[in-house]
């Protein structure tokens, strides 16, 4: 009880407590608190340790059953399929790289550009394959055309002109320049539907405005078919080799 003034206030039951024994209890009630909250915490515990043991069980007898896997063989069946997905290129008979649409790129990489090329034409396999990429043109037909024309780019015309292009009168600084600008006037005039040379899209249609004699085309084909057969058939040995 206390007494300010003429107010008397009553505190109840408590008021009458020492304050030794409001310490006591307040110890007994913090204890109480933790004891709670040790025992929540132990029971999270014990449940996450029940689960995880659960999943290593599951984890191993799913283990015991599964069959072992050969992981080398796995490597060269994957190894095998992507040559065979990605880097496929096929033997083609004359009558076929006759009917072929030269406008539309080979596929193939300047690896396999290098396993063909032969004496002036050696080092010029990059330009061959960025010919590709820059125009879309099948680059073995432009290879083919440098090989004729100029005897695998041993005999030239005026300034490196390795296909006779413009009569052999035209010059570049380099081959390398020369496959470039052939590649592309080939590409936009010779093989692009309304364009002033546009006959087809075939080697034979090319023919009849690149070239006046009338066994270019089978000349420009054939060296098209050694060129396929040869990169056909390592393909197949690097093949071999995977498996």
């Amino acid at each position: 009880m206390e007494n300010w003034g003429n107010i008397r206030i009553s505190f109840g039951p408590l008021g009458s407590l020492s304050k030794k024994t409001l310490v006591y209890i307040g110890i007994i009630l913090a204890f109480s608190v933790i004891l709670f909250v040790v025992g929540i915490f132990c029971g999270v515990n014990k449940i996450n340790s029940d689960a995880a043991a659960a999943q290593n069980a599951i984890a191993a007898k799913n283990a015991e059953e599964a069959e072992p896997v050969d992981i080398a063989s796995a490597l060269r069946t994957k190894s095998v399929d992507k040559v065979l997905d990605n880097n496929y290129i096929p033997a083609y008979s004359l009558s076929e790289v006759m009917a072929m649409d030269v406008s539309k790129p080979s596929g193939v990489t300047v690896d396999d550009l290098k396993k063909v090329t032969s004496q002036g034409l050696v080092g010029l396999e990059e330009a061959f394959w960025q010919a590709e990429q820059d125009y879309g043109i099948n680059c073995l037909f432009v290879m083919a055309i440098a090989a004729i024309e100029s005897g695998n780019g041993t005999i030239n015309g005026v300034g490196n002109n390795m296909f006779g292009w413009g009569g052999g009168y035209i010059a570049f600084s380099s081959k390398a320049e020369g496959i470039d600008v052939v590649a592309r006037g080939l590409a936009r005039n010779y093989l692009t539907p309304g364009a002033g040379l546009y006959s087809g899209n075939t080697i034979s249609s090319v023919n009849k405005r690149y070239a006046s004699s009338s066994t270019w085309d089978d000349k420009v084909a054939s060296k098209m078919v050694s060129y396929y057969s040869t990169i056909s058939k390592t393909h197949n040995t690097e093949l071999e080799k995977l498996k």
